[in-house]
């Protein structure tokens, strides 16, 4: 069943409010063209500012506002819009972060994860999520409900100022590490699962994987209109998992689908994941973030880190197994593996299902980390001048 087009919508509820639409331009602090170019249909998938501030005016609530706010993610034809990048995935861990913000003693949270996860647009959909349902965000820190939202933060004592001056007040931020204050409860990001194509595997299925739904909507950016070719399916499941199903990782390489097949990428993927990773636009971003986040790292966890990504290590280590190797006492092999989790530089899979110490997970260095480990401890060639050949006539 088609729905109600967000135009038709737009114009019953301004028209049952009794305001023309130069009242409702000004009301909203929108532009008279803006209402008249949304109630024509001319643009049909508004902002979410926009939709928020015409939601406010109307005074929308209940029923109305939901099929009002629905409508606005709808094309023209009734059709759902192509699924927002930032939530792709993402279900699980919005709802887990909007339960911490919302429980009543939970007044610091930190999402935490390699970079290019998204922490930062996770965090940004629970505090829209949040102020659509009337909580302040980055506004008055004394309001009720009030939620300050800092991004990429390194310091924490300023924080621990505000929550002690404001009592009401709650602080979702995003870091590269715990903020280690009291109180704090920490959301570790993992990459979207992206497993190993099973042979045979049905393409179906393969462009039903969160990695592969990702990779599609960033090349529907990138080349609209354009179909992936069922039999392509299996080689972006592999190329997303050579990423490590890391977001933004995933979302460069489908940039690069503008000029390489997605073939040609999994091969580039296969020499070095940092290759496809890095931005076409923006240069090597993404690495030399990777690079930051190893080199943040104190000297036992970089040496843990360094363990865990030797060569031979096949399906990872068990904490048993780490225990014998490093000779390192419990506790403090436990603080070290830990760091290394919730920053998203080492990785935890299942074990075996036997009934010994030595069968619970096992824990691995993502590709990515891997290879930027390598290049951080590799010496870069000297650099050779550049030899400009003249041309003979």
């Amino acid at each position: 069943m088609n729905s109600v087009r967000f135009s038709g919508l737009l114009r019953e509820f301004r028209r049952h409010a009794g305001l023309t639409q130069q009242e409702l331009a000004d009301l909203s602090a929108l532009s008279v063209r803006a209402v008249r170019d949304l109630e024509s249909g001319r643009v049909h998938r508004p902002r979410r500012e926009t939709v928020r501030l015409l939601v406010a005016t109307l005074r929308l609530e209940g029923a109305r506002r939901a099929a009002f706010e629905r409508a606005a993610t709808e094309n023209t034809e009734g059709r759902e819009a192509p699924p927002d990048p930032a939530l792709i995935g993402r279900e699980a861990e919005l709802a887990a972060l909007l339960g911490l913000l919302r429980e009543g003693g939970r007044r610091l949270v930190t999402v935490t994860g390699l970079p290019g996860v998204g922490k930062t647009r996770l965090a940004s959909a629970a505090a829209d999520r949040l102020h659509r349902s009337g909580w302040t965000v980055n506004g008055a820190l004394a309001a009720p409900d009030a939620l300050l939202l800092v991004d990429c933060l390194q310091d924490g004592p300023p924080i621990a100022e505000l929550l002690a001056r404001h009592p009401g007040l709650r602080v979702l931020t995003t870091a590269a590490a715990p903020l280690r204050l009291p109180g704090e409860r920490v959301l570790p990001l993992a990459p979207l699962p992206a497993p190993r194509p099973a042979p045979g595997a049905d393409p179906a299925d393969l462009l039903r994987q969160d990695a592969v739904r990702l990779f599609l909507a960033r090349l529907q950016h990138v080349r609209p209109g354009h179909r992936l070719d069922p039999a392509e399916a299996a080689t972006v499941a592999e190329l997303c998992r050579r990423l490590d199903g890391l977001p933004a990782a995933i979302e460069h390489a489908a940039e690069w689908c503008l000029i390489q097949p997605p073939r040609r990428l999994l091969l580039w993927a296969r020499q070095s994941p940092l290759e496809p990773a890095d931005s076409p636009a923006a240069g090597p971003v993404l690495r030399a973030a990777l690079h930051q986040s190893i080199g943040e790292l104190a000297y036992a966890e970089r040496e843990l880190l360094r363990h865990l990504a030797g060569p031979g290590r096949g399906p990872g280590r068990s904490f048993e197994q780490l225990l014998a190797r490093t000779r390192t006492p419990a506790a403090e092999l436990a603080t070290a593996v830990h760091a290394l989790l919730v920053r998203g530089l080492v990785r935890a899979t299942p074990g075996a299902t036997a009934d010994d110490l030595d069968s619970g997970e096992r824990f691995t260095v993502p590709y990515l980390v891997r290879h930027a480990l390598l290049e951080a401890t590799t010496p870069a060639p000297a650099a050779r001048p550049l030899r400009v050949l003249a041309a003979t006539g």
